[in-house]
């Protein structure tokens, strides 16, 4: 999930090794009832607290400035990876992507056996429709093309293939999909078109973090349809929620 100061991959309900046996008071952050955890030692870029529920299921996080505790942002866990990674509520699933798509379409893709998002997007590079997984908007992938033979693909394999961001020439053809190709269609407001689309002078929108040419070099994949688009506690802290975290 992304803060402003970081992108976090331990997102998991578990409870971490540095919070077994901590003792912590009942806090409500957010209008939400949660125990929080010690600062966790692994980071080094603000001072970051794991927050439980009742049932001790990790769902967030508390992220403190290393120069002003009170300077601080709460980070949730929610259902679906996308809203998690962007911290955005709204994001609505619509099904697998197979069935946004018609059936000759679905079953040429599953008789390929094209059934992960890496080797759906790879054989609609020559088309308008792309898939989105949360960790391509962590980082896009990057897209080679071939100026002699014109092929297109995930992987370099020719020498002169040149390497560019994964373009998105029609928005109403994504698919945002988990890594089981369900659908999850973004809020209106979603912040994720700032992270996938270039600036004007065509650089990512956002620094991204740190293979065989195709036999065709039209599109196999027919274009289917998009889919229908802060704190309390037993012991008061000295601030109130909104303005500061103990």
């Amino acid at each position: 999930m992304f803060s402003t100061r970081f992108y976090y991959t331990d997102v998991s309900s578990d409870i971490t090794e540095n919070d077994i046996d901590v003792v912590s008071d009942l806090w409500n952050m957010d209008g939400r009832n949660v125990y929080r955890g010690s600062r966790d030692p692994r980071y080094t870029h603000a001072n970051v607290y794991w927050l439980y529920d009742e049932d001790l299921q990790r769902v967030g996080c508390s992220e403190h400035s290393l120069t002003d505790h009170a300077d601080f942002e709460l980070l949730w866990f929610h259902e679906s990876e996308f809203a998690t990674l962007l911290q955005e509520e709204g994001w609505q699933p619509r099904g697998d992507i197979w069935s946004h798509l018609p059936k000759h379409a679905f079953s040429k893709f599953v008789n390929e056996g094209w059934t992960t998002p890496e080797t759906f997007l790879e054989k609609c590079l020559y088309g308008d429709v792309r898939v989105v997984t949360p960790q391509m908007i962590v980082k896009v992938p990057t897209v080679y093309t071939c100026p002699s033979c014109g092929t297109r693909s995930l992987r370099k394999t020719c020498a002169a293939s040149v390497g560019v961001p994964l373009d998105f020439p029609n928005k109403e053809k994504v698919f945002f999909v988990d890594l089981d190709m369900i659908v999850y269609v973004p809020p209106t407001d979603s912040a994720v078109w700032i992270r996938l689309l270039p600036c004007d002078d065509g650089s990512p929108a956002v620094p991204q973090t740190s293979e065989a040419p195709q036999e065709q070099r039209e599109s196999p994949c027919t274009e289917p349809s998009p889919p229908h688009p802060h704190q309390t506690s037993e012991h008061p802290p000295p601030q109130t929620c909104g303005q500061s975290a103990p």
